[in-house]
């Protein structure tokens, strides 16, 4: 340990023998795991400010969060010399990035090279990430996260993370292969970081929420409170996720997927309440990025996550207009529908739906059976005649016999005049006739969160930063914009952003021992 420790309990001070403060309430079982003991089980929902004056502290570094972001923290502080605790809330180590499938989104990488991709850079990733926002994002935390997204992949590679150059691919809207495939997908990722973790020391108790943030007289962020029990250091870093489990933070922050009601389910864990926009709240801290994230497409049958439309469709809007090509990527196509008023129509004919076999694309949804089944449940519409359909959807019946018509001339033709999309034309012309209300409603990730400098250093409402406060991951709320960058373009900023907090946290807590 770099600092001497004293640890502040309820009861007397001191250590066990597996080096966890037992002021925490947690002892060591005779396997070297953490115990669930004390207060393992506080779910605290409001953070409050508590005041300490303390020359010693427990920790040089904790992190609060034990994902990908809170990992790579962890490892980066240790290496750092760093004396680390991690505290996550649930009974696992990985929160929702144990879920994902671990891509990375990175320009300028070893495996690129390997796959024939020459010449990629951080001007083209950051000049292709501004363009697709409109420049509405912080440039500075884009253009770090763009600089660092090569450097930190090879050392996430030098951990022992696998990528093939068979899994370089197109992410996103970018023709540019920037998206990496990870063997064993996020799940491995967390894996191996906890591997690192645990072979550097660095002391992780689980099942515990964080209630509340300790500060010094001065506002320097030292330390943690969980119900009873505290924890001091030289710097906190929030790693906490989203919110996308918590209905009332949805509401507030993120009123896009508020506004799909019973539509909406979340893809993560139920640990995604949004601790650490309410506990850097309770310092100071400026939240950024309102009403961003990534709504997935959705049907509505059922919690299935299929994030592609089959070519053989076509999408209306209440125009009866088609308005993109129905093979758009996840990354942009709920950002098209939610220009459309929130929901589409999906339209198609008896001829599509039965040979509408499982597929790559979907399994669970787009299928002859389930589309029959659907239909005969009332949960789809289908109707004998176009003007019926168009009556049933509440669409303008000219608009889409005007739409149908041109699209089967271009079926014939072969070329798809309006939209260009490439495979699955399938003309709409033989009765019944179907309609499908799709609407963006899967929350994959909330953008929301508090507000960073290039650095990490949390920022509040006057632009400064918050001594000893960092945060990394979707707690970040300046990095995103209203478009998706690509796959892996969540789980890369955890890495990257993780990595920097752990150094520059660590760098700090050095600096305060004079």
């Amino acid at each position: 340990m770099i600092a001497s420790m004293r640890f502040l309990h309820s009861a007397s001070p001191g250590r066990n023998d597996g080096g966890v403060p037992d002021r925490l309430g947690y002892g060591r079982n005779d396997s070297g795991k953490p115990a669930t003991s004390g207060s393992a089980g506080m779910m605290v929902a409001r953070a409050e400010i508590a005041y300490i004056v303390r020359m010693n502290r427990d920790y040089d570094v904790i992190v609060i969060g034990s994902g990908a972001a809170g990992l790579a923290a962890a490892v980066a502080a240790a290496d750092e010399g760093a004396s680390v605790l991690i505290v996550e809330g649930d009974k696992q180590v990985g929160g929702s990035s144990r879920l994902s499938g671990g891509h990375f989104y990175a320009a300028g990488t070893s495996v690129q090279v390997e796959a024939g991709v020459i010449g990629d850079t951080p001007d083209a990733m950051f000049e292709h990430y501004m363009t697709l926002n409109q420049w509405l994002v912080d440039p500075a935390v884009v253009r770090r996260y763009c600089d660092q997204s090569a450097p930190t992949f090879e050392w996430v590679k030098n951990l022992g993370v696998k990528f093939s150059k068979e899994g370089v691919y197109p992410s996103g809207v970018g023709s540019t292969p920037r998206g990496h495939q990870p063997e064993g997908g996020g799940e491995q990722v967390v894996n191996i970081l906890d591997g690192h973790r645990s072979h550097k020391d660095v002391d992780i108790v689980l099942n515990s929420r964080v209630s509340a943030l300790l500060t010094d007289e001065d506002g320097r962020v030292n330390g943690i409170s969980i119900g009873d029990d505290q924890a001091t250091c030289g710097a906190v870093i929030m790693a906490t996720g989203g919110f996308g489990a918590n209905p009332e933070m949805i509401e507030k922050y993120y009123p896009q997927a508020s506004a799909t009601g019973d539509w909406r389910w979340y893809i993560g864990t139920e640990g995604a309440q949004g601790d650490g926009i309410t506990l850097g709240e309770s310092v100071g801290a400026a939240v950024d990025g309102h009403d961003r994230g990534l709504l997935l497409v959705t049907p509505g049958f059922g919690r299935d996550l299929e994030v592609l439309l089959p070519g053989w469709l076509i999408l209306v809007n209440k125009e009866g207009r088609r308005f993109t090509d129905e093979s758009a990527p996840y990354t942009v196509l709920g950002g098209l529908i939610q220009n459309e008023g929130g929901h589409a129509f999906a339209v198609f004919d008896e001829t599509a739906r039965t040979a509408a076999k499982p597929s790559p694309i979907s399994q669970a949804n787009w299928v002859s059976d389930v589309l029959h089944q659907k239909a005969e449940e009332g949960r789809i519409y289908r109707e004998e005649t176009l003007e019926d359909l168009a009556a049933a959807m509440q669409v303008d019946v000219g608009g889409l016999l005007g739409t149908i018509e041109r699209y089967n001339n271009d079926v014939v033709s072969g070329a798809d005049t309006a939209f260009f999309k490439a495979n699955g034309l399938q003309s709409v012309t033989r009765a019944p006739f179907y309609g499908v209300e799709i609407r963006p409603a899967i929350v994959c990730w909330t953008g929301t969160g508090v507000r960073v400098s290039a650095d990490t250093a949390v920022m509040n409402k006057q632009e400064k930063a918050i001594p000893g406060l960092y945060a990394a991951g979707e707690t970040i709320g300046n990095l995103h914009g209203d478009r998706y960058i690509g796959g892996g373009g969540s789980f890369g900023p955890c890495l990257v952003f993780g990595k920097i907090a752990g150094e520059n946290a660590a760098r700090y807590a050095r600096a305060l021992n004079g």
